[in-house]
């Protein structure tokens, strides 16, 4: 049923919940597995810059990048010993990650199904934030499986 399936991934819990039910879900069906992390770009204004002439923006990036290469190679390595024969990653840099992984990056590599770990986040916080696990419900065009608790209760 599945051929292609997009596995998002971060350094949470819920992600690493999510990681295991992509590799089973890619073992049960033979099928390739993407693994897609996103950076995400935190944007800064400020009224007015040092000089006091113009007003800026400042675009930091979460850099997570060498602790983030090594876990998902970790990912990976995990992903071919239980048999998974077709196992690639990818990583960008993106404000709104959600939005990106359903409508650019699943897309872009043909998956036709996406599993991602649910939001930590609640009340406030989901208003303020936003959620990728809902972005990527909203919008993305084929299956989307969230992984809430790995089967438990």
């Amino acid at each position: 049923m599945y051929q292609n399936i997009l596995a998002a991934v971060d350094d949470s819990a819920k992600s690493r919940l999510a990681f295991k039910s992509a590799v089973e879900t890619a073992v049960a069906f033979n099928a390739k597995l993407t693994l897609c992390h996103i950076k995400k770009n935190t944007i800064i204004y400020t009224p007015i810059d040092p000089s006091g002439m113009l007003s800026t923006t400042y675009i930091f990036k979460q850099d997570f990048s060498s602790y983030m290469d090594e876990e998902l190679e970790k990912y990976k390595e995990e992903a071919q010993k239980a048999g998974i024969k077709e196992v690639e990653i990818v990583q960008t840099y993106s404000s709104s990650p959600g939005l990106a992984i359903a409508e650019v990056i699943a897309p872009g590599y043909e998956a036709d199904l996406i599993v991602c770990g649910a939001s930590n986040k609640s009340g406030f916080d989901r208003f303020l934030l936003g959620s990728v696990s809902l972005d990527i419900v909203k919008h993305a065009k084929c299956d989307v499986n969230v992984i809430r608790n790995g089967g438990k209760k």
